[in-house]
């Protein structure tokens, strides 16, 4: 799981970068061309596309792969953390109250340690643990349902890999997914979620109506803050 950290590794206020603004790239999700500059602030500028809503971090300020592991490895997402823990549940939750007893899922970008595998486990759904830093064995699918919890802000090609989602999960399977939304109320240089370096990509609903529309989901669920489960079709 991806959570923000301390101040240590959260992005500074002097920007470091020229971003080019005549040569702004596609949506990496739905590959629009009408990309515009949302913001720009402490290292990198924020691109916004009006066809699916993402807003996102262009290439140029990706962080390199030891940078992102480093980040990872001070996170303190453990099983005896309370707050953790109902975290975890605000997705567990619900989706165990949508699968069908003796499911078999995935969680898709667990982190260090798998806990919510483990309290998937305890409510009779086996999950397998998944993350390509630290559990890099190619999951064995199709699966009943995946979670993929604070992972989707870190994808850098989230068409791919919602693609890949997608054919992990048989037909009629559920994809849950955590991620604060943005709108332009919060997404300010004080926002949390902004000024985790690792985060490159900020969905909304709206941004998930469109994934359904676009990758054959249904959305069966949302809270309208973070947490969305999706039905394949």
């Amino acid at each position: 799981m991806r959570l923000s950290g301390g101040k240590e590794f959260m992005l500074q206020d002097t920007p470091k970068f020229t971003f080019d603004h005549g040569r702004i790239p596609s949506c990496p999700l739905c590959e629009g061309r009408d990309a515009g500059l949302f913001d720009e602030g402490e290292t990198r500028s924020y691109l916004h596309c009006p066809t699916c809503q993402l807003m996102f971090v262009p290439e140029l300020f990706w962080p390199s792969s030891a940078e992102e592991r480093a980040r990872y490895n001070q996170h303190q997402n453990a099983a005896d953390n309370a707050g953790y823990l109902a975290h975890l549940k605000t997705l567990v939750s619900p989706l165990a109250q949508r699968l069908p007893p003796g499911a078999c899922g995935l969680d898709f970008g667990c982190g260090p340690e798998p806990v919510l595998c483990q309290l998937m486990e305890d409510r009779g759904f086996t999950t397998q643990p998944y993350d390509p830093f630290y559990f890099p064995e190619p999951p064995d699918s199709p699966f009943d349902f995946i979670t993929a919890t604070e992972t989707f802000e870190h994808f850098r090609h989230p068409q791919k890999e919602i693609k890949l989602l997608f054919a992990m999960l048989r037909t009629g399977a559920l994809l849950g997914v955590m991620t604060m939304f943005w709108n332009k109320e919060v997404f300010r240089p004080n926002w949390h979620y902004r000024r985790d370096f690792t985060h490159l990509c900020f969905y909304r609903r709206e941004t998930m109506e469109w994934i359904c529309s676009a990758f054959g989901f249904e959305l069966i669920w949302c809270d309208g803050r973070r947490t969305t489960i999706l039905r394949r079709l």
